[in-house]
């Protein structure tokens, strides 16, 4: 098979604590690194240590913050040398810079070209530095946050393949509540994962390939190794891909975060400018203030770009509200010309006051920084984003209600926007890099390795207390850095079987549902619905799925056979109906999307065999049924075979 790269560019988003007046693009100019030129002589700029912003609490918080950024204190040059004065004994009325501060301090951009020997660059009079500050119950938390993830690839389930084992464990949880994807056992008050498309036959405890029968001596088997398993598989999959993340300097972590964040927010703010053209500055950041990006992404670059830790409960909060809007507002006015060159990229990230990180960065981490500059593809963006808001969204949920119940919280995940919509999404739309640099079978097969991840990475994260091994939640974090930075590493040197190879003995032990399939596009293939009719007996059946319709399922048998049948249908692994049908006959099946919505639909045939006794040899059919917002219509027409 076709060895290739995995491209899943992954920076991410935003810096330590600061407030400035403009970019001091005349930087580059400098040789050798060497201290940058003050862009001006203007002082309307004002620098926030953390140290200070922490003591700074109580009801005049943001009135203070704003007090200190229009005082005067301070200088371009301090600035740029990365000190960071202390405002916290400042004295003096606060005023705004007036209306010609901004243009008169704006710098120049040299280039090499003769005829624009300078570009003035400014934040015109009424910047938005003026911009009064949202209310924190006007921004949203992680698990409210909008997504503006928009699918660039068509979603569809993709060709079915054999699975490598005979059989998987079926995942369980104590639960009050089953997801919709698992089946409740009232007796023991658990839940049990429905068969997945890999393993679609339900046997007992464990689930089975297609086509395969239900032996006495499989449900038999104990529940205790699988549970272990389970355990040690979801902390197991950290150590692996950790590792890979975990020698990344925090200089090029503090890069690659600011660099996702400035991407996001610009094609963020280009998407709606293009919808709604006369949306003005005051309304564009208080949408910001609604996206991932910025209540997901934006506090862990700012504390990362402040050479901190990144602690494990972390949220926008008011000390670091300053910040925030800081640098939400040099990106709204500067656009892509941050991201055109590193010079450029260097001197944003000094006169945000990550001056240190700025220059630690080595040449050869630069030529990967520009590389991520001029990429078009998203993906690796998209995934670092959701790594982020996975932890965040279980944090937030910890955060408010510390008492909350494993069960509860895996039904709250289960039932989120993230799981429904946008992991499938996100990891669909690294379709068209993996194919470009693969082969189709290759990308589809990467693609459902980078969703059983994330569900082992919720499932991990879910898990109350400590896990077998003694990590608690808090140290775990660690982990879930360097996997962000792995990820962006991947970029530039992985493949994706050797993807599959890391994660292949974590993620085969246990079957869990299946996961993140999102909504499926329109289509009359195979492939649409991952549909598979193994052997003879379903042979040249075909179907018809539309995302848009009225919400019924249909199944249209026609038989080929000499012999009178009985089609057995089964959900999730579960037999709800069967069917009689005549031989040469023909008989229709009807439900709806409601009911097999987010589960296997899996066909199996009985008939007469060897002395006339029933059988089920011969062949069977299993294909997805997906999920819709708009309703969806899936005709299936089953033929039926001598066989």
């Amino acid at each position: 098979m076709k060895r290739s790269r995995l491209a899943l560019i992954v920076l991410t988003a935003i810096a330590s604590t600061t407030s400035t007046q403009a970019i001091d693009w005349t930087f580059w100019n400098d040789d050798d690194d060497s201290t940058p030129s003050p862009a001006s002589t203007d002082t309307n700029s004002e620098t926030l240590s953390p140290e200070t912003l922490t003591n700074m609490m109580g009801s005049d918080y943001m009135d203070r913050v704003r007090s200190m950024i229009y005082s005067g204190k301070g200088s371009d040059s301090d600035s740029d040398s990365g000190s960071l004065p202390d405002v916290g004994s400042s004295s003096g009325s606060a005023s705004k810079p007036p209306a010609s501060s901004a243009s008169s301090s704006a710098s120049s951009l040299d280039t090499d070209d003769d005829n624009s020997a300078s570009n003035a660059l400014s934040l015109a009079g009424s910047s938005g530095l003026d911009l009064a500050m949202p209310s924190m119950d006007e921004i949203a938390t992680p698990s409210t946050a909008v997504s503006d993830i928009k699918s660039n690839y068509r979603n569809w389930v993709g060709p079915w393949s054999q699975s490598a084992d005979s059989a998987c464990y079926r995942e369980a949880h104590f639960m009050k509540t089953c997801p919709s994807n698992y089946d409740r056992n009232e007796l023991t008050n658990t839940c049990w994962t429905e068969c997945p498309m890999d393993y679609p036959v339900e046997c007992g405890m464990q689930c089975i390939q297609q086509n395969n029968d239900c032996g006495r001596e499989n449900a038999a088997k104990i529940s205790a190794l699988a549970m272990g398993a389970l355990s040690m598989a979801s902390f197991g999959v950290f150590g692996q891909l950790a590792k890979y993340g975990k020698h990344v300097s925090w200089a090029v972590t503090c890069a690659n975060y600011l660099m996702v964040f400035v991407r996001a927010v610009i094609r963020f703010t280009r998407n709606q400018m293009t919808n709604e053209p006369n949306t003005s500055q005051e309304k564009l950041l208080l949408l910001l203030y609604q996206t991932n990006y910025v209540v997901a992404d934006l506090p862990a670059t700012i504390i990362a770009c402040s050479g901190r830790s990144t602690p494990a409960s972390l949220q926008l909060t008011r000390q670091i509200m300053p910040t925030a809007q800081f640098v939400l507002l040099l990106v709204l006015n500067y656009d892509d010309q941050i991201i055109e060159s590193w010079q450029k990229f260097k001197a944003f990230m000094k006169r945000a006051n990550f001056t240190e990180a700025a220059d630690q960065i080595t040449e050869g981490e630069i030529s990967s920084l520009e590389t991520g500059m001029k990429q078009n593809s998203t993906c690796g963006e998209e995934l670092t984003t959701l790594t982020n808001r996975v932890w965040m969204t279980v944090d937030e949920h910890r955060q408010k209600n510390p008492k909350i119940s494993e069960g509860d919280l895996r039904l709250k995940m289960s039932q989120s926007d993230l799981v429904m919509y946008d992991i499938p999404t996100v990891t669909n739309n690294c379709m068209p890099k993996m194919i470009s640099e693969s082969s189709l079978a290759t990308a589809y097969k990467t693609r459902d390795t980078l969703r059983k991840t994330y569900g082992v990475m919720i499932n991990d994260l879910i898990k109350s207390g400590k896990s077998d091994n003694g990590t608690s939640m808090a140290a775990k974090h660690q982990a879930y850095t360097w996997l962000r930075n792995a990820l962006f590493f991947a970029s530039f040197g992985w493949d994706p079987t050797d993807l599959s190879t890391i994660f292949s003995e974590y993620l085969q032990t246990i079957c869990g549902p299946t996961q993140f399939m999102g909504e499926v596009d329109d289509g009359k293939e195979a492939a649409t619905l991952g549909m598979s009719a193994l052997h003879k007996a379903f042979k040249n059946s075909t179907l018809a799925w539309t995302k848009k319709g009225d919400g019924a399922v249909i199944i249209n048998f026609k038989s080929k056979d000499t012999k009178d049948v009985t089609v057995n249908i089964m959900s999730g692994g579960d037999k709800i109906d069967e069917v009689e049908l005549k031989a040469g006959g023909s008989a229709q099946w009807k439900s709806n999307i409601k009911t097999l919505g987010g589960k296997t639909l899996y066909l199996d045939r009985w008939r007469p065999g060897l002395l006339g006794l029933p059988g089920t040899g011969g062949g069977s059919l299993v294909l997805w049924v997906p999920i819709s917002r708009q309703g969806g219509h899936l005709e299936l027409t089953a033929q039926l075979n001598v066989s």
